[in-house]
């Protein structure tokens, strides 16, 4: 079977070993993609049927005439899409766009909003183009389709071509989806959405050195770079705006559609038809192996070729039979003559591309009897059982290569070009949830909360008055630190998936506009590389800490909680944008697991509210919106915590709307009586200790006494 590459559709076969994966984590989505087998309708029911008719009779002109026909009214086959990629990434919106309609109109437009709402695989005719089908997928990463059984869910086996739709900065999650595409020999377009949203970001963090153009090349270097790494292929990649369709590579996204995917059935009509063709074939061959076994295991058929010759009786013999294979699989002279001149080619031409026609012709340097001899693997008695046997897999061999090679079937097209290999059939490193679940609980096996509220010097104090049994002086030691509490550190982790607008809200937090001196460092594409403290102007003695973003192909989420450090912080805040995530909840409940207090912010509340207004400008409400968003977030909070912690709204770039005022006041008033539960929290391991080790001592001591 031929493994074929077409241009320009990011779908190549890569012989890059995949990297070696941790034994212990599961498998990515729950199932292992070896257990799919991908589906197409490319080909109808009543073409399969007539060309396993026609193989089964050995009518391989009939069969190449179907084929060649079904080519040329390929325009009329299905085509399904899927359109896939985290939750609130913009699928839903990039299918009405593609269609030409508004979220707020009837009929065909797919449901988007502010919260998650696609909640099944919903298909929707490509108007622009008959007989495709745009499927909308639900988001993955959401709660409410969790991974471990993704792709069964999505009948991920049944669409022939993906467009991933992502947001932000590039994810695990959609190294992981390309990783699958790519794994099942399907081609996909990667499109980044909310374009002009990563523009007003980048504008507004540095409007002196903006440049529009640089910007997007960026942008679209760091995403092609990433997806060539990730599968050694370089798929085509779209920055578009879903609501200004005239801009950026909107255009250039739906006139490639348009015209590619006319050639990419050709490609799958291709790459299908050998599922069909080779169960027949490869049945007729085993048919005609098992006749020729019975008939050489009958006393008449012990005697031998001699091994240093062929007589002429023998010659006309194998020649009888080697004609008699070919007649039973149509690829007798008279047959390739008449597929010749129905593919528009000479019986040369088609010849050169086969090998049965050419097993008993003469050869320059070697005699007839030494070339069948090398077809032979072990030359001793029945020779004949050999060569028949190296005979009907040569001609079964040929009828393949002829129903595989498109350039063969029909002359006008360009020839496919053959990979050199085929797609790993390895499994997929594991994804987001699977990865967060583990390394989450791998790391609280060995969890020791560590804090700092409480000094190196007092916490001797109270263990060298507790082990002389001093109690007072123990009791004054901790008044003592009680009453400078407010000068004690406090360490602050601000926390998230890539792209959040982490290092900006830190930024707003501390009243430093994003490209002064010693601001965090932004931009559209990932910044913080590592852990980095950042003093608080108006609290004294609190760091905030920007931690990188977690789900990036560079801070894959695997040790992510101990690459961090998470047991040296006193507080968090969970920053997230668009819909409310499944790595947020694992956040939210490893925060709560430490029995460390946190806040949940949604950032970016300015783009949702706009999106909103252009995206249903008839129904818009912005405090019901508002709404909407904070309810959806304290319900996922409440569902994973059975707790609601406090829920603030915000916009990084105008700290005055929205609940940035109130966000800050809660920390100035808060903070305070939060470092004293610490002090609290802190004291009780600290004496508890002392006082276990002295109990221990004493029963030591007993244990040992005579």
């Amino acid at each position: 079977m031929y493994h074929q590459h077409f241009p320009g559709m990011g779908q190549t076969s890569s012989s890059t070993t995949p990297p070696k994966e941790d034994p212990d984590l599961p498998s990515s989505f729950g199932t292992n993609l070896q257990n799919f087998k991908m589906e197409t309708k490319i080909l109808s029911q009543e073409l399969i049927a007539l060309i396993q008719s026609s193989l089964e009779n050995g009518n391989l002109r009939e069969t190449v005439s179907a084929i060649s026909s079904a080519l040329g009214d390929i325009e009329k086959a299905p085509l399904n899409i899927a359109v896939m990629g985290e939750t609130g990434a913009g699928k839903s919106s990039l299918i009405n766009a593609l269609q030409g309609v508004r979220a707020d109109e009837g009929g065909a437009a797919a449901s988007s909003g502010v919260v998650y709402t696609t909640t099944e695989r919903t298909p929707y005719a490509y108007t622009k183009f008959p007989s495709v089908t745009l499927w909308d997928l639900p988001g993955t990463g959401s709660t409410a389709f969790p991974s471990h059984d993704y792709l069964k869910k999505i009948k991920f086996e049944e669409y022939d071509f993906f467009i991933i739709v992502s947001s932000g900065r590039f994810k695990h999650n959609d190294a992981e989806l390309a990783k699958a595409i790519v794994q099942m020999n399907r081609s996909f377009y990667f499109v980044r959405t909310h374009t002009e949203l990563d523009l007003i970001v980048a504008k507004l963090s540095d409007h002196r050195r903006f440049n529009k153009e640089n910007i997007l090349e960026q942008i679209r270097n760091t995403i092609s770079s990433i997806l060539k790494e990730v599968t050694h292929q370089e798929p085509q990649v779209f920055l578009v705006s879903n609501f200004d369709v005239s801009d950026f590579d909107f255009p250039k996204l739906e006139s490639t559609l348009l015209s590619e995917l006319p050639a990419y059935k050709q490609r799958m009509f291709m790459l299908t038809l050998p599922t069909v063709t080779d169960s027949i074939i490869d049945r007729k061959r085993d048919i005609l192996k098992q006749k020729i076994w019975k008939e050489s295991i009958m006393p008449r058929a012990w005697a031998t070729i001699p091994f240093r010759a062929l007589t002429q009786n023998d010659i006309e013999m194998l020649e009888q039979t080697l004609n008699d294979y070919r007649s039973s699989f149509g690829l007798d002279e008279a047959s390739l003559g008449n597929i010749a001149e129905d593919l528009n080619m000479t019986l040369e031409e088609l010849k050169e591309n086969i090998e049965s026609p050419h097993l008993l012709s003469d050869e320059p340097d070697i005699s007839l009897t030494e070339k069948l001899l090398k077809y032979i693997r072990n030359p001793y008695f029945s020779k004949f059982f050999h060569l028949q046997n190296y005979f009907i897999d040569t001609v079964a061999s040929d009828v393949k290569i002829i129903l595989s090679k498109e350039e063969l079937l029909r002359e006008k097209h360009p020839p496919w070009h053959t990979a050199t290999s085929k797609p790993s059939c390895s499994r997929p490193s594991p994804l987001m949830a699977q990865l967060l679940a583990f390394s989450f609980e791998k790391f609280f096996k060995n969890f020791k909360k560590e804090s700092k509220i409480l000094s190196e010097e007092t916490i001797t104090l109270i263990e060298s008055h507790l082990e002389g049994k001093n109690l007072q002086g123990a009791l004054s030691a901790i008044t003592h630190a009680l009453r400078n509490v407010d000068k004690a550190p406090l360490n602050i982790a601000v926390t998230g998936e890539t792209g959040t607008g982490k290092s900006s809200f830190i930024n707003a937090l501390r009243g430093v506009r994003d490209e002064e001196e010693g601001a965090a460092k932004t931009g559209v594409v990932e910044t913080t590389m590592q852990r980095t403290p950042y003093p608080h102007p108006k609290l004294p003695n609190v760091t905030i800490w920007d931690l990188p973003g977690i789900g990036t192909t560079t801070f894959p989420p695997q040790n992510y909680l101990m690459e961090m450090k998470f047991d040296e912080y006193d507080f968090f805040i969970i920053i997230s944008a668009t819909r409310f995530k499944e790595i947020d909840a694992h956040l939210a409940k490893a925060i709560a697991k430490m029995d460390t207090k946190f806040y949940f912010v949604r950032t970016k509340i300015d783009q949702d509210v706009s999106n909103e207004q252009r995206n249903k400008h008839k129904s818009f409400n912005r405090d019901s919106v508002l709404k909407k968003i904070r309810e959806d977030c304290s319900g996922h909070l409440q569902k994973v915590l059975s707790s609601q912690p406090p829920v603030f709204l915000v916009s990084n770039f105008d700290v005055s709307d929205f609940d940035f005022p109130k966000l800050e006041t809660t920390l100035l008033s808060e903070l305070p009586g939060h470092k004293r539960h610490i002090f609290m929290m802190s004291l009780h391991s600290v004496t508890e200790t002392a006082i276990d080790r002295k109990r221990d001592f004493l029963k030591q001591k007993i244990w040992l006494r005579p």
